[in-house]
């Protein structure tokens, strides 16, 4: 459906192969890979297969999210703006747009525990937060400095806390108005995180010298459900402090010039204009 509507997709299950992510496809400075044979534009024109829409979607591009010692790059991404810098120019004069979820700090790190133990960083809770700040989070800056790139065309940001109820229009937006419109999605979570008692179970059989798909294994052990609550990595006032952060910086990046953030739907008084910048 997308190729017949003139879109070429490229997502993780493509970037991730061998040879394939961007810095290689389009030999970038940090790319270990053999230069490619294509230019820049030769080498969007062989990937878009003849469409005039390409969507490239890998967070990984960025940076990955953390070491193997479980520790999370802080600030976040900071690699991001020279990595996306040097795409940017190489694919001059295109303009492409970028698309960022961002998400509270504190919850935002809560994830990236699960994910470190998913890679086999079995770090304990305490250490993890000892290691990495959640205040050290500043999506607002972070935003602020991709909007800074020359060559870059319009950035659109959601919260990810919103994404049930806005990813519809995200896939608007990304894959433009009508055909965002027909996208079949799917109920549930692709990726669920982990238990309390998964968490634990992760540690105690990584402390018995286990170590191959512990947290896995844990996951589907103890599933998140009515008996077995989400792992929490933060206090309730921590969270809420967190939340309060979280929301100043999401002003912030509404003010910048360039950026749209994208918001749940919502029924408005009569008379009563959506804010500026707000796409509903």
């Amino acid at each position: 459906m997308l190729s017949d509507e003139g879109i070429r997709y490229c997502g993780p299950s493509y970037l991730r192969r061998r040879g394939r992510n961007l810095a290689a496809m389009f030999g970038l400075s940090w790319s270990e890979a053999p230069m490619p044979h294509r230019t820049a534009h030769e080498q969007l024109a062989f990937l878009s297969k003849g469409n005039e829409r390409l969507v490239f979607s890998e967070e990984n591009f960025v940076e990955v999210l953390s070491d193997k010692e479980g520790r999370v790059s802080l600030p976040v991404y900071p690699s991001a703006i020279e990595r996306v810098t040097e795409l940017v120019a190489a694919w001059a004069p295109i303009k492409p747009q970028l698309f960022v979820a961002v998400r509270n700090p504190a919850t935002f790190l809560a994830s990236a525990y699960s994910q470190v133990l998913f890679g086999s960083a079995f770090i304990a809770p305490n250490k993890f937060r000892a290691h990495n700040d959640w205040r050290k989070i500043d999506w607002a800056g972070y935003i602020a400095k991709l909007r800074t790139i020359s060559g870059v065309g319009d950035i659109y940001v959601w919260r990810q806390e919103d994404y049930d109820l806005t990813h519809r229009l995200i896939l608007r937006r990304l894959l433009r108005w009508k055909v965002g419109g027909n996208i079949e999605t799917i109920e549930g979570r692709v990726h669920q995180s982990l238990s309390a008692a998964a968490v634990r179970q992760t540690l105690a059989w990584a402390q018995d010298g286990g170590t191959v798909k512990l947290a896995a294994k844990s996951r589907k052990l103890f599933p998140i459900n009515a008996d077995n609550k989400p792992f929490g990595l933060y206090t309730t006032s921590t969270l809420a402090q967190a939340d309060a952060v979280y929301d100043a910086q999401m002003a912030q990046i509404e003010a910048l010039d360039g950026v749209t953030v994208l918001k749940p739907p919502k029924r408005t008084l009569k008379g009563l204009k959506s804010p500026a910048k707000t796409v509903n």
